[in-house]
This record gives structure tokens, C-alpha cells and sequence, in this order.
């Protein structure tokens, strides 16, 4: 009964999300049917849980939104995601834009780079991109999504997810080696192929590029002409570089780290920032006032979360969810599927799913296990509960109701389920548990 309760509460935010009704008011009409259905207290869920959740939550991310932000403005501003959104256009061609911010996504999400980094560095350049390919906003959410659940599931690189099953499996990042690796491109020529169908099926109806929906989204310059003269495309990836290097090498914060790409695009690109102090307070502002909107949006889904992680019946679901009896790849499928889907998030349903898992892990292949545990922890956390995708929808301008399905569903939830169901399927098949 508890998972059900759960499940419904999820669905019903689900529900208000892809009705465009204001995330805050969402997440607190949901908390509160939770915290009745549980008889708990409505001010300490309310000014506790849920507002400790969001406050939380802006408190841990604030700092590097305003940063994500004032680096994507930086760029913007410069002519600097211009010059690199003309140069990749020409390398992949007018007719292969996704497949341009979807490679683009894929290197940085692998290199280690935040999800939220990720946003702020590609957006900016994905939509410049679909504004020249006259391609609607949509293509920016579908090559994004597609590059970043490559760049997150495959083996050897040091994104959360894998060190997490590392450190709780006593397997290494390298753990499903090239039949992960396998699958995953399977998973992206397959990705392309349904975007390919989709973007002509948009273009049969007539829809192309349209303005950004909402008041959150990454603001474009007028910069439209081709002849305008800004800098070279290599003094954009340079910034771009220092943020995964310092991050890779240094083992900075990744705050500091985004610093540093801040700082390397100031000094070589100088010379193409605004020259008056009003100009450049304005970038500034611009930035924070984006940062919030989107900071907001994300938080009041995470307040929702820690609501539903208080509530009185969610051990009582997860230790349900964890006691599935079957093999131990179908146990880790189901259990890490759908508490990261109640919990919204892949990194969160692995801590909670993980340290329960390492049974089951005992009882077959380590390494086969450690990669289905981090490719399963990628489908059901892009339910509509997640405030990763109410962020990325909004600084994209799109609705959040036009791309769900269509993209975000049909490539982070079910193609990726059915990436996962091959890899567990495949490993059978070759004797490797």
C-alpha cells in the first residue's frame, strides 16, 4: 500500500508538471496530501521538511546556477557560443544538429562534468545551433538527453554514478567493460535514428525554431548576421576545457572549477565583452535573475522529495522494493528503477538502493552487476518528479508538456529501460554470470 501511495504522489506531480502548473505551488500541494495521508504534522512538514529540502537544496547548488549562468552569458555575449554553434553546424552539417549537441554533450558528461555544468555550457550552444538548422527547441532537449545518458552509463569514466557502484560493489569504474560500452552506442545509434524520425515529423507539420517559452530561458543576442566579426571558435572549447581539467587533474570543487572557465573566458575573449560598466552589470543581473528562476523551479521538486523520504511508509516501501526475490540483475533493475524513480534521482536511488544491493552483488558477476546497477539507475529517474528535467526544460524554453513524451520519455525512460534489459540479456547470453 505505501509503495502505491508513493507511486500516486509521484504521478500526481508528474500530472501538474506537464500541466505548466508553477512548480512551487505543485510540490507543496503534493507534500501536503502526503503529510494528511500520513498524519503528519503540516507546519513541521512544511517548514521543516519540505522548505529544509529546497533551502537545502539552493544552499548546495546556488553558487555554481549563478556561475553556470554568468559563464553561459559570458559566452553569449562575446559572440563566443556563435562562433562555436557556426563552426560545429559546419562540421556536422545543416541536417545533423542533434547529432552535433548530442556528441558535444556526450565528452563532457563522460569527462566527470556535472549534469547541471553540462546545461549551462551546452545549451547555449544547442540552441544557437537549432536557430541557424531553423530546427524547434525541442532537438536541443533530445541530443542533449541522448549525449548525456551515453556519456553517464558507459565504463571507465568518473561520473557518480560509477564511482558510487565502485565503492559499494568493490568493483572498479572500468566494470562492464566493452559490452557496456557495446550497448551504450547501440543505444545511440538507436537514440539518433528515433530523433531523425521525430525532426521530420516536426518539419512535416511546419514547426521550426520558435521563441523560448517561460522567463527562465538562456537569453540569445541579436547576432544573426554571419559576417559578424567575433572570436575564434577555439578560444570558446579553451573555456570549456579549464572547468573538466581542474575538475580531472586538480580535484577542485567543481565551483572552483567553473571559476576557472569563467575567468579563462574573460581574459581571452576580453577583447569582445561589453566596454561599458552598465552593459556588464546588466550580464550580471541577467544571469542571477536566470539562475533563480531555474534555482526555484528544481528546489521546490527536491522539497517534494524529502517529504516523501520523511514520510512514515517510504522505509517501509524501499525495504518492500529491496526484498523482490529473483536473480540478482532483475533485483537490481527493479529495486534501483523505482526508488530512483520515487526519489527522482539516479545518484539518490543508488545511495539509498546500493548499500542493501551488496548482497545480491556477492551472489553473481561484480563487474556485470556494477554496470546493470548504473544503467538501470538512469530509466525511471526522468519521471516527470525530477527536478533535473523542470531545470533543463526551462532553460531550453521549451514546455514541459510538448517535449515529455516525445523526448524526454521515449529516450531517457524507455530506451533506456530497454538499454539496460539488452546489456542484462547479452551478459546471459554470454556465459559472463
Amino acid at each position: 500500500m505505501d509503495i502505491l501511495i508513493l507511486v500516486a504522489a509521484v504521478l500526481l506531480i508528474g500530472i501538474f508538471c506537464y500541466k505548466n502548473v508553477p512548480t512551487l505551488l505543485g510540490g507543496i500541494i503534493c507534500s501536503v496530501i502526503l503529510m494528511l495521508i500520513y498524519k503528519m504534522d503540516l507546519t513541521d512538514g512544511l517548514f521543516n521538511i519540505y522548505m529544509g529540502g529546497l533551502v537545502g537544496f539552493i544552499k548546495q547548488w546556488m553558487i555554481l546556477f549563478t556561475l553556470g549562468a554568468l559563464f553561459g552569458k559570458l559566452l553569449d555575449v562575446t559572440g563566443g557560443s556563435d562562433s562555436l554553434a557556426r563552426t560545429i553546424l559546419g562540421w556536422v552539417g545543416p541536417k545533423n544538429v542533434s547529432l552535433g549537441v548530442c556528441l558535444f554533450t556526450c565528452v563532457l558528461s563522460a569527462a566527470g562534468v556535472s549534469s547541471f555544468i553540462t546545461l549551462f555550457i551546452c545549451l547555449p550552444i544547442a540552441l544557437k545551433l537549432c536557430r541557424k538548422a531553423n530546427l524547434n527547441r525541442a532537438f536541443v532537449i533530445a541530443g542533449y538527453s541522448l549525449g548525456l545518458n551515453f556519456g553517464l552509463a558507459i565504463p571507465w569514466v568518473p561520473v557518480t554514478n560509477n564511482i558510487l557502484c565502485s565503492s559499494y560493489f568493490g568493483t572498479t569504474v572500468a566494470a562492464g567493460g566493452f559490452l557496456g560500452l557495446f550497448v551504450s552506442i547501440v543505444f545511440l545509434v538507436v537514440g539518433m535514428l528515433y530523433i531523425k524520425w521525430y525532426e521530420k515529423r516536426l518539419a512535416a507539420k511546419g514547426i521550426g525554431y520558435l521563441p523560448a517559452y517561460g522567463s527562465g530561458a538562456i537569453e540569445e543576442v541579436d547576432d544573426d548576421t554571419d559576417d559578424k566579426k567575433g572570436p575564434h571558435w577555439a578560444l570558446s572549447v579553451i573555456p570549456m576545457l579549464v572547468p573538466i581539467l581542474v575538475l580531472n587533474i586538480f580535484k577542485a570543487r567543481v565551483e572552483v572549477a567553473l571559476l576557472c572557465g569563467v575567468l579563462a573566458v574573460i581574459v581571452l575573449q576580453f577583447k569582445y565583452l561589453p566596454k561599458s560598466w552598465e552593459e556588464n552589470r546588466m550580464v550580471v543581473t541577467d544571469s542571477i535573475q536566470m539562475c533563480m528562476t531555474t534555482l526555484i523551479n528544481a528546489a521546490a521538486i527536491v522539497g517534494f522529495g524529502a517529504v516523501v523520504q520523511n514520510c512514515p511508509g517510504y522505509a517501509i516501501a524501499v525495504e518492500k522494493i529491496l526484498s523482490y526475490s529473483g536473480s540478482p540483475l532483475m533485483i537490481t533493475f527493479v529495486a534501483t528503477n523505482l526508488i530512483a524513480g520515487i526519489a527522482g534521482s539516479s545518484s539518490a536511488g543508488l545511495v539509498l538502493a546500493a548499500p542493501v544491493l551488496q548482497q545480491a552483488a556477492a551472489m553473481t558477476n561484480a563487474a556485470v552487476f556494477h554496470r546493470t546497477t548504473v544503467l538501470a539507475s538512469l530509466g525511471l529517474d526522468s519521471l516527470p518528479n525530477a527536478g533535473f528535467l523542470q531545470t533543463e526544460c526551462t532553460l531550453a524554453g521549451v514546455k514541459f508538456k510538448d517535449v515529455y513524451f516525445p523526448v524526454i520519455f521515449a529516450l531517457t525512460v524507455a530506451l533506456t529501460l530497454l538499454r539496460c534489459l539488452l546489456y542484462m540479456g547479452l551478459a546471459t547470453l554470454l556465459g559472463m554470470v
